[in-house]
């Protein structure tokens, strides 16, 4: 069932609040919830970013960590349906510390039914995760499934923590070493962009959605081939490993003619 949103101005204090953070998201007024609000954990809904329509959900941290269960998951999954049937854009907000433990296993498969939404979408439609708080255990391979991710300086994206590393390796870490944006984003490769706070993870996102969602089409015979010879920038070896920023800097177009960085 389709609703609209109510007013959230003044109705919560809680940044963390699923409905203040998909309206931050969207374009104003444009939010509709995809279901009535509950207490599972997470909550869909679907507008309108730059314009373009865009289905999106939000775990909840104020309840229980935006941990994940049957119905939260549920949730997420009708979301993807609803997304795919449109060939409309998909984002995740997320801030959850996995999947709800009192459920046992049958949160554990609700989460797998996640995943699996997630791989029918892949190559069929953008999906986009913004990682604003934690996101543990079983929601930490959301994120990674989707095509870009996005994280704010306080978000940290690990399976286990640092108290089952040490008790497992010995390794001494903190969280923000084991799963903070610096690490994913120059270490692990998990990361592919990181905002200066959640507001400018929200911005990112949208501008994401605006890249993904260009129509149009191009007359190549008037495409400047500039005068860089991409064959110097590649090693004589094919098994040698070699800098990729030259060549994607010479294949991108230049910002200053017109692009806008991520």
């Amino acid at each position: 069932m389709t609703i609209l949103a109510p007013e959230v101005v003044g109705e919560s204090l809680d940044p963390r609040d699923p409905l203040l953070r998909l309206s931050a998201f969207f374009d104003d007024n444009s939010v509709e919830l995809l279901h009535e609000r509950d207490r599972s954990g997470v909550l869909a809904g679907a507008g309108t970013v730059q314009g373009v329509r865009t289905i999106a959900f939000c775990t909840d941290g104020t309840i229980m960590g935006g941990a994940m269960g049957v119905e939260g998951c549920r949730h997420i999954v009708n979301a993807y349906d609803t997304a795919i049937s449109e060939q409309s854009p998909i984002v995740g907000i997320w801030h959850s510390g996995g999947a709800r433990l009192a459920e046992g296993v049958r949160a554990l498969h609700a989460v797998g039914l996640v995943f699996e939404a997630m791989i029918r979408a892949s190559g069929y439609i953008p999906q986009i995760s913004v990682v604003v708080g934690f996101a543990a255990g079983g929601a930490a391979y959301g994120p990674a499934l989707t095509d870009v991710i996005v994280m704010a300086p306080d978000s940290r994206v690990f399976v286990t923590g640092p108290d089952v590393v040490r008790s497992v390796t010995g390794e001494d870490v903190d969280m923000a070493s084991l799963g903070g944006p610096d690490t994913h984003h120059k270490k692990s490769g998990v990361c592919h962009i990181v905002a200066d706070d959640e507001t400018d993870a929200y911005a990112r996102g949208r501008r994401l959605v605006g890249f993904f969602c260009q129509q149009g089409h191009f007359d190549r015979s008037k495409a400047e081939a500039g005068d860089t010879d991409l064959h110097a920038l590649l090693p004589e070896s094919a098994k040698r490993a070699y800098d990729v920023h030259p060549l994607v800097n010479a294949l991108l177009d230049d910002p200053a003619q017109g692009g806008e960085p991520f």
